[in-house]
């Protein structure tokens, strides 16, 4: 019934299920996990038969009727995955046509667990990779402004975010102020760093979360704060988020030019665009580029890097929706509201033949079905 897939990105190593949340499953539905799905997470397939499940071979785990993975299938496993086959993972699907048109094509029911908001409508199965992409966009920032990697041309400014006595603290920008860019601007401010957040949202300005207790200064997006803001500063973090449609180009190339050269750019939202025009994607193997005389960093999976970690909080925060569907079926899920299970009308993202999210599929020229059209005909 249900399949554990192991992910083929590069340098992706999380498993979508744990083994103590397979044990949870096992007593009452049959799973089968894919061999060394879990290996690069520190899950030996030793781990998963002891909580019941069945190790099997690739094509096997893909032949289930329920496929569960982290992120989006590639295009080389697209004839991995059987017509009417249901889908749960992460997926962008905004910004991969590809994958949408060969859901359409094959009828896939997929359940898209970064647009499922939760019983308090704060996208509970997105949170956990949102706070650790947060806390790595910082990470990865100083590592490269310290000019730790070795690149061709390019050593970074030797910079320390917080300087020594006499010294101005480094300027950083985090545009957003969702979890993931709340969890870059704490983490930049403990580091040191003088962080601005420019905030999109202007219920969030009056009383950010986070204002005080790291020193942040708020502001909103607009063109003069934008230019006062990235004036000599030396790192940016795009964390702009908008479910289920690309991401709106808040940082123009124009923009760029105020900062300081040899300056970083981390944004986290490259998967479905990003907010930075000049952001493309990269990928682990290859995380940088250079462009306006600073580093680009693009990297759509960045939480791969810290499996087991991300792999525990995804596997926990996704148990409890892979569990209500899989004992209620989708007309169940669909309208599910329970302490624990609710609001899952936005996690269906394709249903026989159809897009359910009508953005998307305008974006896409793909026959489009609303959820609630989908869980009225069930």
């Amino acid at each position: 019934m249900l399949g554990l897939v192991k992910e083929s990105m590069d340098f992706e190593f999380r498993v979508g299920l744990v083994p103590h949340d397979v044990a949870q499953l096992t007593p009452h539905f049959h799973v089968v996990v894919e061999k060394g799905a879990g290996l690069m997470s520190g899950y030996s397939d030793e781990a998963y038969a002891q909580a019941g499940a069945k190790i099997v071979g690739r094509a096997e785990a893909w032949a289930q009727s329920v496929v569960i993975k982290c992120k989006e299938p590639l295009e080389h496993e697209y004839a991995l995955l059987q017509e009417g086959v249901t889908l749960f993972s992460y997926l962008d699907l905004a910004y991969n046509k590809p994958l949408a048109q060969m859901f359409v094509d094959k009828k896939i029911l997929s359940l898209c667990t970064e647009t499922l908001a939760g019983p308090k409508n704060n996208y509970p199965v997105l949170a956990p990779m949102s706070v650790v992409a947060g806390q790595l966009a910082a990470h990865f920032m100083q590592h490269y402004l310290l000019g730790l990697e070795h690149l061709p041309n390019v050593f970074g400014l030797g910079l320390l975010l917080g300087g020594l006595s006499g010294q101005a603290k480094a300027k950083v920008v985090v545009v957003g102020g969702g979890v993931v860019g709340l969890e870059a601007a704490k983490f930049l401010s403990l580091a040191g760093a003088r962080v601005i957040v420019l905030e999109l949202d202007p219920l969030k300005l009056q009383e950010h979360p986070y204002k005080q207790l790291y020193h942040l200064e708020i502001l909103a997006v607009h063109e003069e704060n934008i230019q006062y803001a990235l004036s000599g500063a030396v790192g940016l973090v795009g964390a702009v988020l908008v479910t289920a449609t690309s991401t709106p180009k808040v940082i123009l190339k124009r923009h760029l030019a105020l900062m300081q050269r040899g300056g970083v750019v981390v944004d986290v939202a490259c998967d479905l665009g990003g907010c930075v025009e000049t952001i493309k994607q990269t990928s682990h193997s290859h995380p940088v580029y250079l462009q306006e005389g600073l580093l680009h960093y693009g990297v759509p999976n960045m939480p791969g890097v810290v499996a087991k970690t991300s792999s525990i909080a995804y596997s926990q925060a996704s148990l409890p929706y892979l569990r209500y569907f899989l004992k209620h079926g989708l007309k169940g899920f669909l309208s599910a509201n329970t302490k624990e299970v609710a609001n899952t009308l936005g996690a269906l993202s394709a249903y026989d033949g159809y897009l359910a999210q009508e953005g998307i599929s305008k974006a896409f020229n793909l026959p489009f079905k609303s959820a609630s059209a989908v869980l009225n005909s069930l």
